[in-house]
């Protein structure tokens, strides 16, 4: 491959189309592209998307296909390697849609890691209702260690948290589970500073930098949508919503644009960063209902996203948008 050590918006057309032929026509991952020219994987994904705006890349869409036959077109259509959408689960009728639907894509996303996971590798694990829903839609995992990726969320009643989905998931993969026993949103920058530096979680932390494959929930600014909105305080909970908090990753806000946003929050996180989520070889985001289509793009165009695990409702809303 060419040599592309360079600012992307220097990048000519001619590398450019090699970056674009290496991920679309070659199938190399956008880390494998990253290693092989010398640019971030950030900046792989944004000439990516320079590719397709400058008209290097081209998408067709023809004759709409029923739901289930979309996902090739729309994962061309969003820059990602694999869309996968859930069929409808099988679990009781009296349960509501929005849970019915959540897990059909834990059950989408447990196939996905059966075929994926090799053994060896390491699997990093965010928190989201679906993730939440995965061991129980589990039969088998190659042996792997699972590893948390951020710090933990606990939950009254019989729900699990993250700590006890972490260990779960290790036993049926009969791998060893790394958890982050510190919450995921700490009361102050200085303290969640201090909890990272500890020997315990600063080691989780390192594996959770070094894993294969990482698995996170993508969230809307919103009370219901986000993990973390509701444990901040309100007036920074403004500012980020006034600074155009569009998605949530793992407790880290994106704009509209798919940016970085640091009203305040960002400090408070315990867990990896986005850049650090970045170096991750395959990062799989998972989402659930139509409303969160516009926190979809803002996770595909940050970058982050290789593949795409929805519903069919979400998958219609972003073909349609």
């Amino acid at each position: 491959m060419v040599d592309m050590r360079r600012r992307e918006e220097s990048v000519s057309e001619e590398l450019m189309t090699e970056v674009a032929s290496a991920y679309y026509l070659e199938e190399c991952s956008k880390t494998e592209i990253a290693h092989s020219t010398g640019l971030s994987r950030w900046q792989v994904a944004r000439v990516l998307t320079e590719a397709r705006d400058r008209g290097l890349v081209t998408i067709r869409v023809a004759v709409p296909e029923p739901p289930l036959g979309t996902a090739g077109v729309l994962a061309e259509s969003l820059g990602v390697r694999r869309v996968i959408i859930a069929g409808r689960s099988a679990i009781s009728p009296g349960e509501g849609s929005r849970w019915r639907s959540t897990h059909a894509v834990a059950a989408a996303l447990a196939a996905y890691l059966s075929e994926s996971v090799q053994p060896g590798e390491s699997l990093g694990l965010g928190w989201s209702r679906v993730i939440e829903c995965l061991p129980a839609e589990l039969d088998r995992l190659a042996p792997c260690d699972v590893v948390q990726i951020a710090g933990a969320l606990t939950f009254a009643g019989d729900r699990i948290g993250s700590v006890e989905v972490v260990r779960l998931v290790a036993r049926i993969a009969e791998g060893t589970a790394h958890p982050i026993y510190a919450p995921l949103v700490a009361p102050s920058s200085e303290i969640a500073t201090a909890l990272m530096r500890t020997e315990e979680i600063s080691r989780a932390l390192g594996r959770a930098e070094r894993v294969d494959h990482a698995v996170v929930g993508i969230g809307t600014w919103t009370s219901e949508g986000s993990s973390i909105l509701p444990l901040l305080p309100v007036d920074l909970v403004r500012r980020t919503t006034a600074a155009g908090a569009c998605a949530v990753i793992s407790g880290r806000v994106l704009d509209q644009s798919g940016a970085a946003l640091d009203a305040g929050s960002d400090g408070r996180i315990v867990g990896m960063t986005l850049q650090q989520l970045r170096q991750v070889p395959y990062v799989v985001g998972t989402c659930v209902g139509a409303h969160r289509v516009e926190a979809v793009r803002a996770a595909v165009r940050s970058g982050l996203i290789d593949t795409l695990v929805v519903d069919e409702p979400l998958a219609v809303a972003l073909l349609d948008s």
